[in-house]
Formats: structure tokens, sequence, C-alpha cells
């Protein structure tokens, strides 16, 4: 047995003490990869690092694309154009959409005097409110989407005057939109993370089919 006196026990204690600092310092602490977390992670992460860290998730209703179907159909004795409009809207959010929202679209004739914002689509509920209506949607998962085939109405302007039915067309696409002039005196729509890019502008035919009219 090596007889050890109180220094010699005291220097292999502080000699333990050394390596074991070192070797915790040398390990790498393990860092989560933040870049790859889905929600249930981030949520336990949140746990973990303790709250001080707020995690929150909120929709965000956007229009992905919107796209005229065929040739606008004017009728005059009516006196009105419809024009075959497809919409696809998209919750590009982390959270459920649970509350209705519509969609729709207004357009007009950039070289006659037809506009509207009345859209409908075949099976689908017309929204009541915000003006304008267009079709009821009755809420959206996170990073769903929906395509809505249907149509756009366009009336002369004023109604009492002659149609001019016009070639060439702007239309814009819009989900969770309210047309009512009253709309700020009372809450309206969904809550988003981004409330700038629930319209989408398109022309028919594409701007780079577009020819002047003949003088």
């Amino acid at each position: 047995m090596v007889d050890m006196n109180g220094k010699t026990l005291a220097l292999c204690i502080g000699l333990c003490l050394v390596l074991s600092s070192s070797m915790v310092l040398g390990e790498k602490a393990a860092i989560p990869d933040t870049t790859k977390m889905t929600r249930v992670d981030t949520v336990a992460l949140a746990k973990i690092i303790g709250s001080d860290l707020t995690v929150t998730f909120d929709p965000d209703l956007t229009v992905t694309s919107a796209k005229v179907l065929g040739d606008p159909i004017v009728l005059v004795g009516p006196k009105l154009v419809v024009v075959p409009l497809e919409i696809t809207v998209k919750n590009a959010g982390t959270a459920d959409v649970t509350e209705d929202f519509n969609v729709g679209a207004e357009g007009w004739a950039t070289d006659g005097n037809v506009f509207g914002f009345h859209y409908l689509a075949p099976g689908e509920d017309e929204m009541e409110r915000g003006g304008g209506g267009g079709v009821l949607c009755t809420g959206l998962a996170a990073g769903a989407e929906k395509t809505y085939r249907g149509f756009l109405i366009l009336y002369s302007q004023p109604i009492t005057a002659t149609m001019q039915p016009g070639s060439n067309y702007e239309i814009k696409a819009m989900v969770d939109y309210n047309l009512d002039p009253d709309a700020c005196y009372y809450d309206w729509g969904v809550s988003e993370t981004d409330e700038t890019n629930n319209e989408l502008t398109i022309y028919y035919p594409p701007t780079f089919l577009m020819v002047a009219p003949l003088k």
C-alpha cells in the first residue's frame, strides 16, 4: 500500500479535478438544429430552455395562382361579361385557419367599360359578408391548398351605359378580403402573420400577348 501524506493526497485530488474539468470542456455541447425542427420539437425546446422563449403559431392565407381558363363570354342581352377564372389559395402559415373566409376576385376591361367583383364557383357556398362576397371557405389546415374554378361577372359601368366589353382585362384574385366601405368600423378577417400577400393581379390575355387596338 502506498503511504500518502497530506500534501501528496491534496496534489492527487487537484490533478483529478483538473483532468475532469479538461474532459468536460473538451466535449462539444449538443446544439439542436432549429432549421429542421417540427412544431412539436419547437414546443419541447421552449420547455427545455424555459419560459423566456415564446413560441407562437399563426396562419398565413395567400393566393398562389390565378388564371383565366378561356375567353371571356360576352352576353349582350343582360349586358355582362363572364370570365372563367381559377383561383388557388394556400395557408402558408404554421397554424390551421378555423374561421370562415372568402376567396374571390375583382376585374375590369382596360379597353372597355365593364367592371365587377361577383365571383361564383359551382357547388360552393357564397360568403355573405365582406361586401364583394366571393366563395365561402370554412377553414384551411396549415400548409394546405384549395383550388376554385368559378366565374367572375363583369357589368357595364355605369350599369345603364351601353356595354363596351373590351378585349384586355386586369383581374385581382383575393383571399380573406373585404370590399365593404364600412369595414374599418368592425372586426373582419383572419389574423395572419402577413396581411400583404392576400392578392394576386393577372392580365388576360397575358401582357406579352396584348396588342394595341386598331384605330
